[in-house]
């Protein structure tokens, strides 16, 4: 599952969709924004590609690691601080797999947000 929205998201919706009896271990992972010099919050245009780009991250994690089931919901427009900017919830027989692939995702997707985020400053 692969989505892109203004709207903030449910970590407990997400993790209960991915239940089921051969998941052993689900990983969520929220990504905020955190505190900055001179700056209000971060924002994320509307990028076409940012879909197709989000889906091969997910399916890369999927071949690469012992894992059941991806979600990444990223949100865009401007988001103040402590906000909601990510979720990663991968789903798996067992943890380590589970928690291996997450921290891929969530590395992959931090190099993709250097050409995605700016900054807003005050």
């Amino acid at each position: 599952m692969i989505e892109i929205r203004k709207e903030d998201f449910s970590v407990d919706e997400i993790v209960e969709r991915m239940k089921s009896p051969k998941i052993g271990a689900i990983i969520a992972y929220v990504g905020t924004v955190r505190e900055f010099p001179e700056g209000v919050g971060l924002s994320f245009d509307e990028d076409d590609n940012a879909i197709q780009k989000l889906e091969e991250i997910r399916k890369d994690a999927i071949d690469r690691y012992d894992i059941e089931d991806v979600a990444i919901i990223h949100r865009v427009g401007s988001l103040s601080i402590s906000e909601n900017i990510l979720l990663v919830a991968v789903s798996a027989s067992h943890r380590w797999a589970a928690f291996d692939a997450c921290k891929s995702i969530i590395s992959d997707i931090k190099d993709f947000h250097k050409s995605w985020k700016k900054e807003v400053r005050k």
